[in-house]
């Protein structure tokens, strides 16, 4: 992706200086927390007045005034732990539109050590590299320059996974207390969040590379005291090179906060999650930690947990410059790029994924069905030496469905409902339905005729791009507006999707007095 730059004069050599592109209308945006070892250059993010008014239209505007003023006036002498924390851009959502932005303003992120060790991963962060992936074309066809939009918000390695992680009690009107996690779900067009480096936490560090070359034992022989039986070639390794360090965090602890803060804060928006690693026996390959699978299945038994949010993925990433990475990157950019090409209702499963990378753990066939069937991941899979997605898998129904008190049948017949591209779906047109309703808050009277003819149009043309069935638009969804004649409309739409569903209701009311939206969707199985 092409991308303009400024040549400036450095002493003895050139440096580039990439200027965001102009962002263009995004299906959905994409939120990533993780670690940026090394210097941040905070300079650079003031010189593109896009990027600091999508950081001011958050809400912190304060923070922005505050770095123009140590622009122009000079950094303090001795910073405050706030002050430097600000000079290290923690926590501030960062909209990227291309790697290169992030290069410059980080740049020693994808070379500088880790705090984290571990025979896997190394003591490399993930986010460089996951970064890398989300903003790698396919090779059907490149969108428009700033179409991808990443917000980038980095986490200080000392909060360990606790930095990840939300505050389901958090108070939003205070926005300098919020965490990473909390202040991405401030962004109006998130449509996904990843993590990649709290999975890199998650590996234990003295899990075993099992793929590395073993040398033979020699023989036992005699010999001498003084004889050197060093041969040079064989690594030593001291007890003190990779630390013990402290156990990773289960599955279930890291869900609960996550789950609840989705569906209390953006039940539109879905996490991408690796499932963590274990080693069953000695000198067999990791595979699926058998806690995260129980911690899933009582998950997936609480109705109200809303474990449909999280799109859990497996295996990892593996090539000869990574020993070890993740994909939610490579995953969250080419939803990005299938969604705006096709739409938001289309699956990702089975489209050529950009890349040359291997699969670790590899599994089998029967080892990728199990996986999708139980308890629902998305599983990549190789195909004639290159990667695509095998489905869209859910652990959980996206949307209840009243009627069914066998779970399990209720899984066998209904399929659809674990869908991934069914949650991007509803996710995305449930912004779009409040972005409608808030443009209505001082506009629209009650009785005005004109909200139904809007959402006319909109579901019309949602029909014309092939997202609802039927021959006709009014075989593919009605609108029946209601209201109280004084402030408050409901409209009760009924939908006939693309997906194996049947219909979808969605009660949408909204509120003209108390300046409020308030979403419902059910689904009615017929």
């Amino acid at each position: 992706m092409a991308v303009p730059v400024d040549r400036l004069e450095m002493p003895g050599r050139l440096q580039m200086r990439v200027r965001p592109a102009v962002a263009a209308e995004a299906v959905l945006d994409v939120a990533m927390l993780g670690h940026c070892p090394g210097r941040a250059r905070w300079q650079y993010l003031l010189e593109s007045p896009q990027t600091v008014k999508d950081i001011i239209n958050l809400g912190f505007s304060r923070e922005i005034r505050q770095l123009q003023d140590w622009l122009d006036n000079g950094v303090p002498v001795k910073p405050t732990e706030v002050e430097t924390a600000l000079l290290d851009l923690y926590r501030l959502p960062i909209p990227l539109l291309s790697l290169a932005q992030f290069q410059v303003l980080f740049p020693d992120a994808d070379r500088q050590p880790t705090q984290y060790k571990s025979q896997l991963a190394g003591a490399v962060a993930w986010l460089p590299a996951a970064i890398a992936d989300f903003f790698q074309p396919s090779e059907t066809g490149l969108l428009a320059d700033g179409v991808k939009k990443l917000w980038l918000i980095r986490i200080p390695e000392s909060d360990r996974q606790g930095g990840f992680l939300p505050d389901p009690y958090a108070d939003y009107s205070q926005l300098q207390r919020l965490s990473g996690f909390d202040r991405a779900m401030l962004i109006p067009n998130l449509g996904a969040i990843t993590l990649p480096d709290l999975e890199r936490l998650q590996l234990p560090a003295n899990l075993p590379d099992l793929r590395r070359m073993r040398l033979v034992n020699p023989e036992p022989v005699f010999l001498p005291c003084t004889e050197a039986t060093d041969d040079g070639h064989r690594e030593r390794r001291r007890s003190q090179e990779i630390p013990k360090p402290d156990k990773p965090w289960t599955l279930q602890a890291v869900l609960e906060p996550i789950l609840q803060t989705l569906k209390k804060r953006r039940p539109d928006v879905q996490c991408l999650l690796s499932l963590p690693l274990q080693q069953l026996s000695e000198g067999s390959l990791p595979s699926v930690a058998g806690e995260a699978r129980q911690a899933i299945q009582q998950a997936a038994e609480n109705e109200s947990a809303g474990l449909h949010a999280v799109q859990f993925l497996f295996p990892y990433l593996s090539n000869k410059d990574r020993p070890l990475a993740s994909s939610v990157g490579l995953i969250a950019g080419a939803m990005v790029e299938t969604s705006q090409r096709f739409g938001a209702w289309r699956s990702m499963a089975g489209r050529r994924l950009p890349g040359m990378w291997q699969l670790y753990p590899e599994l089998q066939s029967q080892q990728v069905t199990a996986l999708r069937e139980s308890p629902g991941v998305g599983v990549l899979v190789a195909h004639k030496g290159y990667l695509s997605l095998d489905d869209e898998r859910r652990a959980a129904p996206v949307v209840g469905m009243p009627g069914f008190t066998d779970r399990q049948a209720w899984f066998s017949r209904q399929e659809g409902y674990r869908s991934g591209e069914v949650a991007r779906f509803l996710g995305w047109l449930q912004r779009q339905l409040m972005r409608l309703g808030e443009s209505w808050l001082f506009n629209i009277d009650v009785r005005d005729s004109l909200a139904t003819a809007q959402l006319t149009t909109f579901f019309t043309q949602l029909h014309k791009a092939g997202a609802l069935r039927g021959a006709l638009p009014e075989q593919a969804f009605s609108i029946v507006a209601k209201h109280d004649n004084q402030s408050t409309l409901i409209y009760e739409i009924e939908l006939a999707p693309v997906f194996p569903i049947d219909r979808i209701i969605l009660n949408f009311s909204h509120n003209l007095g108390s300046n409020s939206s308030q979403w419902h969707l059910q689904v009615k199985h017929g």
